[in-house]
């Protein structure tokens, strides 16, 4: 499996490509036009775009990339907050282009999509349907976190359908994960549990 990330422009989100065959390709949370360049470049189609959370930050390309076929997922609970206010657009000032929510996923659900296998983890808190998604690739345990788990901090918990007493569970469920996991978050460098586990303040007092 190989792993693409494509750091944002402007206030945008970390955006993930991830493919088994070298053909098709998963996109979590497509941030920026660049991910189009970038599948294009790599002469991968993409078949899924898989969401953590529907901040307009984070879909913003959703639209763009099922126009050209892909199909999009998202945690049950996240569902109907696509679209919604929840997702900020009107907030942060910025055209949505509206998509569909193709499939669904739930908490503990092993999927696969592309050939890749996923487990879908429900960790509310930055929205009510937050999720992460883990997948596995030689040994290693890949989790992207969305803006649940950052290289030291944390999503705010202050926008709608946030709630600081989900995030603080959330954040319960992360610690309690044995092993290491590598993770890939929405915002900033990639870290790693154990580091995030002895540094970040927020796991360290969940």
């Amino acid at each position: 499996m190989e792993r693409y990330k494509i750091y944002p422009r402007g206030f945008g989100a970390n955006t993930y490509i991830l493919t088994a065959d070298g053909k098709t390709a998963v996109v979590i949370d497509p941030s920026s036009y660049t991910v189009v360049r970038e599948l294009a470049e790599r002469e991968l189609v993409p078949a899924y775009v898989l969401l953590t959370h529907c901040h307009f930050d984070h879909v913003m390309f959703a639209a763009d990339l099922q126009a050209k076929g892909a199909k999009v997922v998202c945690l049950d609970k996240e569902k109907a907050n696509v679209g919604s206010k929840v997702a900020l657009f009107a907030l942060a000032g910025v055209e949505e282009k509206p998509f569909t929510v193709d499939k669904t996923v739930t908490d503990g659900e092993r999927f696969t999509l592309a050939g890749m296998e996923f487990l879908a983890m429900s960790l509310p808190g930055h929205t009510s349907g937050s999720a992460a998604y883990l997948t596995e690739n030689g040994g290693e345990k890949w989790l992207f976190t969305g803006d649940v788990l950052f290289e030291d901090s944390i999503g705010r918990t202050d926008f709608p359908t946030g709630s600081l007493a989900d995030m603080r569970e959330s954040l319960r469920i992360l610690k309690n994960l044995e092993g290491e996991y590598l993770i890939f978050s929405g915002h900033g460098e990639d870290t790693t549990l154990s580091r995030e586990k002895a540094k970040n303040i927020y796991l360290l007092d969940a």
